[in-house]
């Protein structure tokens, strides 16, 4: 449940005070070598449960999140089943549902951070990664927010509904929501934008130019993205992906909102702060072959980038970007098989897309809160609609029930649109 009070609404409530970033400069702005970086706070709105509870038991117990499209008339569509969230915009609202549910997953990420901003603060960051956000729902109701305009009448209650019609106005507002003044950045690299973000975050205070990023991610299901999918031909005709399956077909769209706070190991022990893990390392490839065929060699070099000083004798475990498509999952497939050697076909590997829909720009973030759940929850959540892997892809995909599984290392990929590729190690620190 979220924690954030709108304070022009509720006036006489106080919000609680936590200590603030910066305790690690001996002068303001001064940059330091944070050492370790790690993830003090989780929060998600997914299409199996809201709530890192709700989040993780959905996960262990293999929920499947598709269903039929409710959130529109998908009936001229040949595909009408995706993955949505249960969340309603609140009633009062001047924005879109979209806009909403990345404020109320970033006050969740604060409240579990035991974190607060009492001012405008040069030091906290905030990255954005989502490719639509409210941008489509805005336009389909252009036409009557601009009504009294082109006649003259006065609409300043309608300015902020006309402005939440794009990634930049929800990123404007996480910013003034919590009074951060920090680099604001909105990352849209299609379907790696969200693991983009974690990585720039990763650096930012690695090099201590931030004593912390929130990172917020969010996309809703438009018809506009599901028009463009089916012309792609990207989606399964069947009930949901098949990830590295030898009958997949194709992908099925999905929504959701996750936030991470991103800060020094030190900060979040000085505040005692819930470190949920470490980010061991990240890396970041464009193929620059095809806009939508995916390259090996491209996700090789992020995966490798990512990985290190680290051995591949460390990993544990792999969530896959495994998007149910054939010419993705071979590539991963490909990738991981160069990447890993022989060890390959051994090491655990999951897709969460068939359970969660593919959330487009949000899907890196999401995912990647429900990898580090599944870290320290101790098992690999399955990849659901898997009944015979494809010989090609050889890879011990974790399909069936969840796995129990300690891992300590984990690598998760996201592969884009356009080659764009990101590779994220988590470690955990329990």
């Amino acid at each position: 449940m979220s924690v954030f009070v709108r304070r022009a609404q509720y006036p006489h409530v106080k919000a609680p005070f936590y200590p603030p970033f910066g305790h690690l400069q001996s002068a303001r702005g001064q940059k330091t070598n944070t050492g370790a970086v790690v993830v003090s706070a989780l929060a998600a709105l997914t299409p199996i449960g809201n709530g890192c509870d709700e989040f993780a038991r959905g996960l262990r117990e293999g929920r499947d999140g598709v269903d039929a499209i409710s959130g529109f008339d998908a009936s001229r569509h040949r595909i009408r089943r995706a993955a949505e969230v249960t969340w309603k915009l609140p009633a009062d609202s001047p924005y879109s549902r979209a806009t909403e549910m990345a404020l109320a997953v970033m006050a969740e990420a604060m409240a579990g951070a035991r974190l607060s901003t009492q001012r405008y603060d040069p030091r906290i960051g905030v990255i954005l990664a989502s490719n639509q956000a409210g941008m489509y729902a805005t336009a389909t109701e252009y036409q009557e927010l601009s009504h009294p305009y082109r006649t003259a009448a006065f609409a300043s209650n309608r300015t902020a509904r006309v402005l939440d019609g794009a990634p930049t106005a929800t990123l404007d507002l996480i910013m003034a929501r919590l009074g951060a003044a920090g680099p604001s950045l909105n990352i849209s690299t299609a379907c790696s934008a969200g693991l983009h973000a974690l990585g720039m975050a990763y650096h930012m205070v690695r090099r201590g130019e931030v004593d912390a990023v929130v990172i917020v991610a969010v996309e809703v299901l438009t018809e506009a993205a599901l028009a463009g999918f089916g012309v792609l031909r990207a989606l399964t005709n069947g009930a949901g992906p098949r990830p590295f399956d030898l009958g997949r077909d194709g992908t099925i769209l999905g929504e959701g909102a996750a936030a991470m706070i991103i800060e020094p190991i030190h900060s979040a022990w000085y505040r005692n702060a819930t470190i949920h893990a470490e980010i061991a390392g990240y890396g970041s490839s464009t193929d620059a072959v095809h806009m939508t065929r995916p390259d090996a060699a491209g996700s090789v070099r992020a995966m490798r980038d990512a990985l290190g000083s680290t051995s591949t004798d460390d990993v544990d475990w792999i969530k896959a970007h495994g998007t149910g498509t054939p010419a993705n999952d071979s590539a991963e497939a490909a990738a991981i098989h160069q990447v890993f050697g022989e060890r390959a076909a051994s090491i655990p590997v999951t897709s969460m897309k068939a359970t969660l829909g593919h959330s487009l720009g949000a899907s890196g973030v999401v995912e990647a809160v429900g990898t580090i759940l599944s870290m320290n929850g101790g098992f690999i959540p399955p990849t659901l609609n898997v009944t015979q892997v494809d010989p090609a892809c050889d890879l011990d995909v974790v399909a069936g029930p969840s796995r129990s599984h300690r891992g300590a290392t984990v690598l998760a990929n996201a592969f884009g649109f356009g080659g764009n590729n990101a590779s994220i190690l988590f470690r955990s620190v329990n």
